[in-house]
This record gives C-alpha cells, structure tokens and sequence, in this order.
C-alpha cells in the first residue's frame, strides 16, 4: 500500500493581523514629496474602505491557506460591510456552506435572494433546510423558478422531487425526476429515484427494468442493490432481500466490510431496522453519489463538498456523505477538517471501517504511526475482518516492522481458500517481501513462485523476485529475464527500469548500467535507493565527483536506516571503503 503524504501548513499566520501590518506600513506620498501618514497608523481606526480591503483580501489569504473557518469568516465580515454585493454575498455563503455553518448559510442565502430572487445556490440552501424539516410544501415554493446552472438545477430538481413526493404528488415527483439535465449520468440518476418510487408503490415491473438498466451502466451499484433491498423488506420478501444481498457480496469479493454486510447481517439474523427512509434522507443519498463520484472525480472539489455539505443538512446521519466529504477534504489537502469529519462516523455505523482506514492513511502521511496504529487496532477489535487485518499487516510493512507484519499476513492466508488466493495472491506476494526482509530467503522464494504460478505478468512478482536474486548475485541470467519481461509490463516504472540498471551492473556492464540507472532516476528522483545505485555505477566508471554528488542526494531522500548506513561510508571514503566494510573485495 502506499500512502501518499500530502504538505501540511506548519503554522498559521494571523491572517488579519497580517493584512492590517501590510496596510499600516503603507504612505501615501504628498505631492511635495513627504510623507502623509493614514488613518491605519498606530492608535487610529481604518476607514470603512481599508476594513472592506482587509477582510476581503483575509478571505483570499485564508482560501489559500486551505483555512476554511477563516475565509467563512472574513467573508461575512466583508459581505456585511457592502450588503449590496452579490458576487461578495456568493463568496460567503458558499464559504460558510463549506465550513459547515448551516445557520449563517441560511441567513446569508436569505440576504442573497433579497438581491437575486432566483439565485439557484441560495434557494438550494433554504430548500435543504425547509425539505429536512419535513416542510414539502415550502421546499416546492422555495426551488420552484429558480435561475441555476447545470448542476445546482439538477441538486434542485432532486429535492423538488422528493418533496412532491412527501405530498403524495408521485406524478409530478416522477416528472422533476425524468427532467435532470445534467448528461447521461444525471439521466440514470433520475432512474434510480423512479425507481425507488416504482418500488414503494408496488410497480415492480417498471421498478424492475429500470433497476437493469442502472446495474447495466453501473451507476451506483451500492446505492441501487440498498434501494431495491429496503423496498423489497418493506414487502416482507426476505428471502428475496437477502438473495440479492448475496450475489452483491459474492461479486465483490465477499464485501467484506460496510453498508452491504451490515445489511445482510440484519436480513440474516431477523434484527429490527428502520427500512422506510423519509424524502428528506432520499433526496440526501440522491444528492451524495453525483457530488462525490461525478464533481469530485472531475476534480471540481468545490462542487462537490458543497452538495456533500448539504446532503448532510439534508440527513445529519448520513454517513455515507460524511465519508465522501472526508475524503474531499483530504483532496484540497485540509486534513485536520478531514480528520474531523471521519472522527463523526461513529462504531455503529456501517462506514466505520473505512473511516478509520482513512483516518490512519491521513495519521500515516503526517507521521503519527502510533496513532494511525491505534486507529487500525481499534476497528480489527471491533470489526474484525480481512480488511482490518490486512490493513495492521500493511501499516507494519510500510513502518519495516517485519516481524510484527508476519502474523497479520499468516493469518490472512491460513483464511482464505485456495481458490481465492489463486484469484488473488497479493496476500503471498506481499509475505514474500516480508520474510526476505526478515532473511528467510527461501520461504520468501516459495511465495514469489506461487504468485507468479498463478499471475505470471504480475510485474511487481517478477521485479523483486529478479532484483533479489541480482543483489544476492544468484541465478542471473533467469533473474535478468525476469526484470526484463517486468520493465515489458511497466515500462514507466522507474523502480523496476532500476532493477535492469542494476542487473546491469551486478554482471559488470557499468555503461548499459549507466543507460538504464539515469533513466530511472528520471523517473523516479525523489528514490534514494535509484540514486544510490546511480552513485555507485559513476564510481565504477571513473565518474567520482558525479558519485559523490548522487550519494549525497541518495542520503537526503529519505533511505532506509542501512541504506543510510553505508552511504555515509562511501560519502567518506568511497565505494571501495563501502565494499571492504561489508566484507566483499574491494572494487576499484
């Protein structure tokens, strides 16, 4: 697993107090040269204009700093100052929408639809809170001949529907849903709510055909399998429910974890659960999917986290958007926001896996491992899984401790079938790194071969069994065949193009080793193994300087603490002193 490591603001600057020192440090010049001191100087107040300037330019500031409480903040301060500025009054709404401030995003999209009576974002916020509040009625006069994009209209026409529906105007629900705009993603959106209403009202034909054609495009296979399982538990069809369960779960590796198993675990064992959803916590799951699969996979993050923000004034326990949103946040690098988000999905819920697997990826990036440790450990005690335990055996790998990885990795594999390791030997692959590092070379080798008996293009298989031998100095010619159909699989790979350089050079063949090792750094700079090995192929071509240098890079990029090691020996007296420190004959 890698876990990607995002840059974290080390401080926060007081962002006013920023603004207000640029601004008393400024003059104006008279025009006989001197300087006239403004009304910012020590001890006076700004003017109406500076403190507009000064909130306005704090919320940019805060924006940039991804400090969303900071621009909500300087936001509203600034809209409050000029009332009449629409496209200031957006910029506050929408940044207290997305720092989570429902009361201030209502009064501020009443102050916006004051100046704009059919600003589309503005009623969608009022629409939100009046269709949560059971209100159909006023949602309908709220969304009703509204001016807004693609997108917004689509959010809009979802909670349109549903309410008509709270009404009973199942018709006129129908229509709102049948008219998204949005594309052919939106078209099938509006499907699934036709269908879930075709179900409730017993058209189970009709249901039927379009519950095919969204499985068909696979819009929201989760989303649609949990629909027809709550409309088909509503008829008391358990037998139907859970077999519907199944074939989900056994299309999906077992699904192991989240909303799926919870559901079957219910159906199975005959517990209570509330399966009727309110308009209010459809038109929320309506409004999750598109925000998190369609605007966030097109990287319009803003979009997204908004319509995620509302899907949850919509349904405050709608964790399923909870998580989307975490994971949005994570995207715009405002992990602490993130962090708080999942920390809100609760053991209870059928998302809590994924929820503190993702708060340990985050905990990992920012090199909290012991509490990323205790994050994992938490949910395998209580959600024991093959997830959870191979997510413990993962987090040990990455840290380099071997020995408490194995038995994560033991059990995983003792677990499953042997028809499911052949589908899926990752489990093997990934003890074989484990027990090479721990010097059981032959076990390891074992678990190489199974892998590659059952996967025979899997690249990474067959690059670090055939680097392995090449350090090792055994089997070279078989080894070297190996990387080579690897680099043939990954030909962009820069880890793998460095294990033919350095097969190269274990055979002697410094120049093809050159070739080969300065392509791979290219790919791959920031890998202090590639440039170690870059350092020692200069050093045997006579290149000492150009050596040193590579082994001086090598040394900041983050080695292992034996790569580390030995680079300091050859930094001091060369690959020659390296050599001799390890015990192999001296290279010249």
């Amino acid at each position: 697993m890698t876990i990607m490591v995002k840059t974290k603001f080390l401080f926060r600057t007081s962002v006013l107090g920023f603004v207000l020192y640029a601004l008393s440090a400024c003059a104006t010049v008279s025009q006989k040269g001197g300087t006239q001191k403004q009304s910012v100087e020590m001890g006076q107040e700004l003017s109406p204009d500076a403190r507009l300037y000064a909130d306005y330019v704090s919320a940019s500031y805060a924006y940039n700093l991804g400090d969303a409480k900071g621009r909500s903040n300087y936001y509203a301060k600034a809209f409050a100052r000029r009332p009449q500025d629409l496209d200031l009054g957006r910029k506050a709404m929408a940044a207290a929408i997305n720092n989570g401030e429902a009361a201030l995003s209502r009064d501020l999209a009443r102050d916006l639809i004051a100046l704009e009576p059919t600003d589309g974002v503005a009623r969608a916020v009022l629409g939100a809170q009046a269709l949560a509040k059971g209100r159909y009625k006023k949602t309908i006069s709220i969304l009703d001949n509204v001016s807004a994009g693609i997108g917004v209209e689509d959010f809009n026409s979802a909670m349109r529907g549903w309410a008509q529906y709270g009404l009973g105007d199942t018709d006129a629900a129908i229509t709102s849903f049948e008219n998204l705009q949005g594309g052919r993603y939106f078209v099938f959106l509006g499907k699934l709510q036709r269908a879930i209403i075709n179900m409730k009202l017993g058209n189970l034909e009709m249901a039927k055909k379009d519950f095919a054609e969204i499985d068909e495009v696979n819009l929201a296979p989760i989303e649609s399998t949990l629909a027809q399982v709550r409309g088909l538990m509503l008829r008391g069809e358990k037998d139907k429910a859970l077999a519907k369960l199944q074939k989900f779960a056994d299309d999906n590796n077992g699904a192991l974890t989240g909303p799926i198993r919870e559901f079957m675990d219910v159906v199975e064992s005959g517990k209570n659960r509330k399966w009727k959803l309110t308009p209010a916590q459809l038109a929320s799951r309506a409004m999750t999917e598109p925000a998190f699969r369609y605007y966030g996979a097109k990287k319009q993050f803003h979009s997204a986290e908004t319509f995620l923000r509302l899907a949850l004034v919509l349904d405050p326990r709608n964790d399923k958007a909870r998580l989307f949103l975490g994971g949005i946040l994570e995207e715009v690098d405002r992990n602490d926001e993130a962090l708080e988000t999942y920390a809100k999905i609760g053991k209870l819920s059928e998302f809590s896996v994924s929820a503190r697997l993702a708060e340990a990826d985050i905990l990992f990036g920012i090199d909290e491992n012991d509490k990323a440790v205790a994050a994992l450990k938490s949910i395998q005690a209580s959600h024991p899984s093959r997830v959870t335990r191979g997510s413990l055996g993962r987090a040990y790998l990455i840290m380099e401790d071997y020995a408490q990885a194995l038995p994560y990795y033991d059990a995983l594999i003792v677990e499953m079938s042997e028809e499911e390791l052949e589908k899926n030997p990752m489990p093997y692959y990934l003890r074989g790194v484990i027990l090479e590092r721990l010097e059981r070379w032959q076990e390891a080798v074992a678990d190489f071969e199974f892998v590659l008996k059952h996967q025979p293009d899997n690249a990474e298989a067959l690059n670090y069994l055939g680097y392995t031998w090449v350090d090792k100095g055994v089997n070279l010619t078989k080894a070297f065949g190996m990387i080579e159909k690897a680099v043939e699989l990954e030909p962009e790979s820069g880890a793998i193009i460095d294990s033919l350089g350095w097969a190269h050079y274990k055979l002697g063949r410094y120049e093809l080793a050159r070739i080969k090792l300065e392509e791979a750094a290219e790919r791959s700079p920031t890998s202090a193994t590639i440039i170690d090995h870059l350092g020692d192929t200069y050093w045997q071509l006579g290149r000492k300087i150009e050596a040193g240098y590579q082994w001086q890079r090598a040394a900041g990029l983050d080695p292992t603490d034996e790569e580390l090691a030995i680079i300091k020996v050859k930094l001091k007296g060369g690959l020659s002193a390296s050599l001799a420190d390890s015990g192999v004959d001296k290279v010249e």
